[in-house]
Parts: structure tokens; C-alpha cells; sequence
């Protein structure tokens, strides 16, 4: 089986509806599904009852015009977001994605990186 490999620069992220490009640093995403293991008397019963999606993304810093700015305007505003992060791969989205954390951080060559956590439900396509 080949594996594919994708340069995060290559992700497209769009908050609702506004698409940046080209800055992803790295990212995580994951899907937790909940399973309840219920003894019954034909045996072991598993049954998925909640899923629950994270995303992070480190980015780089595009000032006050840009995704951090978006993001500060979405916390100040406690609104969930459309999200969708693309690939040539394959594409995760959420209708109703909230922010939990978004953080800039500048190292000592000057370099101004920005760090994002979101909940809600993602789906893969």
C-alpha cells in the first residue's frame, strides 16, 4: 500500500466563509467515539452513544487582518464557526465548531507563530 504524505502548507482552512492558505505549521485531528460495553443475554453488546472531535492547528502568525484576528473576534463573540480543513487527500468539516483556545507566541529570531484548539463534531470525505 503507498502512503500518502501532504505538506501541511498544502491544508486550506476556512472559518466560515473565509479560506487561508499556505500557513499550517501542524495539526491534529481527532474523532472519539464513545462506546458503552452493555453485558445482555445473547452476550457483549457495544454501542457507540456520543462522538466527540478536537482539532488543533499551529499556524503562522498573519496579524490582525487574518485567521488569529478571526479567531479572537469568534472567542469574543462566544459563536461557533463553520469549519473545514482540505487537503488534496481529503477534507474534515464541522457545522458548529467552537474555540476553546487560540495563543501567539514569537521565538527569539522573531518568528511569530499562533496555536488554535476547537470542539464540536467533524466528519472526513
Amino acid at each position: 500500500m503507498a502512503v500518502v504524505s501532504v505538506a501541511g502548507a498544502a491544508f486550506t482552512v476556512t472559518l466560515g466563509l473565509t479560506t487561508y492558505t499556505d500557513q499550517v505549521t501542524s495539526g491534529t485531528i481527532s474523532t472519539d467515539p464513545n462506546i458503552v460495553r452493555s453485558v445482555t443475554l445473547g452476550g457483549v453488546a457495544f454501542d457507540q452513544t456520543d462522538l466527540n472531535s478536537t482539532v488543533s492547528l499551529d499556524f503562522l502568525y498573519d496579524e490582525d487582518s487574518g485567521m488569529y484576528s478571526a479567531l479572537q473576534t469568534g472567542i469574543a463573540a462566544g459563536t461557533p464557526f463553520e469549519l473545514e480543513v482540505a487537503s488534496a487527500t481529503g477534507t474534515w468539516a464541522g457545522a458548529a465548531i467552537y474555540v476553546e483556545s487560540c495563543d501567539m507566541s514569537v521565538d527569539a529570531a522573531g518568528v511569530a507563530t499562533c496555536s488554535a484548539s476547537f470542539t464540536g463534531s467533524v466528519t472526513f470525505a
